[in-house]
């Protein structure tokens, strides 16, 4: 029977971090939609069931925000699965003197998790013409 170790534990904390920043996205998306419908609900002559505008179709609902950070979080996560792997892809071992690292493959791996929580954001709901003059 595998034994979980204290670096998986570090690991699934980074990927817990990673779900939190995601929920704390999708409510501040929620909130945001709240409040335009809100606005829009106080605009003189229209509806009060006028439709948000929308996104178009298959647009995601998050974006990213720098993608230097997207490629250094993928980065530090490949170091940190070939530190895993004893520094070998493949058969082949690309460092020969680097088994002092070896043990700290986790750091690599939670560290790129988390900067890659905070390189996404979330889209702001679209304005209409009328709110965007306000």
């Amino acid at each position: 029977m595998n034994r979980i170790s204290t670096e998986l534990i570090v690991v699934i904390a980074a990927i817990a971090v990673f779900y939190l920043r995601i929920a704390m996205l999708r409510g501040q998306k929620k909130r945001n939609e709240r409040e335009l419908a809100l606005k829009r609900r106080k605009v003189k002559g229209r509806s009060k069931g006028s439709p948000l505008p929308q996104q178009p179709k298959g647009t995601p609902p998050y974006t990213v925000r720098s993608w230097l950070l997207v490629v250094i979080s993928i980065t530090l996560m490949l170091a940190g699965m070939i530190a895993y792997n004893k520094f070998y892809i493949l058969e082949w071992k690309i460092i020969q003197n680097a088994d002092a690292f070896t043990p700290y493959w986790y750091i690599p791996i939670s560290v790129g998790v988390i900067i890659l929580a905070f390189a996404i954001g979330i889209r702001k709901p679209i304005l209409d013409a009328e709110e965007k003059d306000e």
